[in-house]
């Protein structure tokens, strides 16, 4: 935590951050290239008062603050100049038409009619964005059409995450995108069966343990060890305050299945009113607890 800023500044702020990484640190080395490296090897102090100096002012003091959501925001959601913006699901980020979900074709059909802009987020899906509120009844027409309204499904499909793995990632060691939508349809109904199809879980997959789909961050998690075979992370909570931890090591997918409809029964039979699945299996004791959050490193 370096500092508060304003949101006329936070574009200032952001050049900033990225030129002192372009010029301190080390992009030569891919193991050596992200910016917690160079954070790591000069000290907060003095990567702070390098952004400081770019910036041409100090940083304000932090303040108190706390997360109420994570992840994206589904549906129309309306910008404060009148305009709408769009969000749409796309599994794992991949655009393409795939049977009934013509994915490719529906984006090239509302760039036809859209004078806005198309956004990418950082969980895979994008925004359909600076709509007129009277364009708005086309692109949900044609969204509808194309297949593209993956997100009025169940929670735990719309929020998953998945990255590439086999077979386009020299590192992966287990399937991870490709496994998704089939790891989804058991999962979907073991939730089914415990009436719990509406619960926001968030559930990831990665083909490795470097985690590019953020996996430490899912209140369910998948890590690959080798084909057919993960670890069984549990119990983060739904805004990135708190890491999962490791609940099963290198197990089979029965054996997930297993262990998730068991404790998908002790959910639906013991939690609180809009209690996540992370924080029950935490309260209740099913997972000891994981690392503390930044707010318990703090206090």
């Amino acid at each position: 935590m370096i500092g508060f800023v304003a949101p006329e500044r936070l574009l200032a702020v952001a050049e900033a951050v990225v030129t002192a990484q372009r010029d301190l640190g080390d992009r030569s080395d891919r193991k050596l290239s992200r910016l917690k490296y160079t954070i790591d090897r000069i000290g907060p102090a003095a990567f702070k008062a390098e952004v400081e100096r770019r910036l041409g002012e100090p940083l304000q003091p932090a303040r108190a603050y706390a997360f109420e959501q994570a992840g994206d925001r589904f549906g129309w959601v309306e910008g404060h100049d009148g305009r709408w913006h769009l969000g749409l699901r796309i599994e794992s980020g991949r655009v393409a038409d795939r049977g009934t979900r013509r994915h490719l074709s529906g984006l090239h059909a509302i760039a036809q009619v859209h004078d806005g802009d198309f956004r990418l987020t950082g969980n895979q899906n994008l925004i359909v964005a600076n709509v007129a509120a009277d364009a708005r009844e086309a692109i949900d027409r044609l969204a509808a059409e194309y297949g593209l309204d993956d997100h009025r499904r169940a929670p735990v499909r719309r929020d998953a995450l998945a990255c590439v793995a086999l077979p386009t990632c020299s590192l992966a060691m287990a399937e991870a995108e490709r496994y998704l939508p089939d790891l989804l349809d058991r999962v979907e109904a073991l939730l089914a069966d415990h009436g719990l199809s509406d619960a926001p879980i968030g559930l990831r997959i990665s083909g490795c343990p470097n985690g590019c789909s953020r996996p430490y961050l899912g209140e369910i998690a998948l890590v690959g060890k080798a084909a057919g075979r993960y670890n069984l992370m549990l119990g983060a909570d739904a805004c990135g305050r708190r890491l999962n931890r490791l609940h099963r090591e290198n197990v089979t997918e029965p054996e997930i299945l297993a262990e998730l409809d068991r404790l998908f029964a002790r959910y639906a039979a013991g939690r609180r009113p809009a209690e996540r699945f992370g924080d029950f299996l935490l309260r209740s004791g099913l997972i000891a607890a994981a690392s503390p959050s930044p707010d318990e490193v703090r206090t």
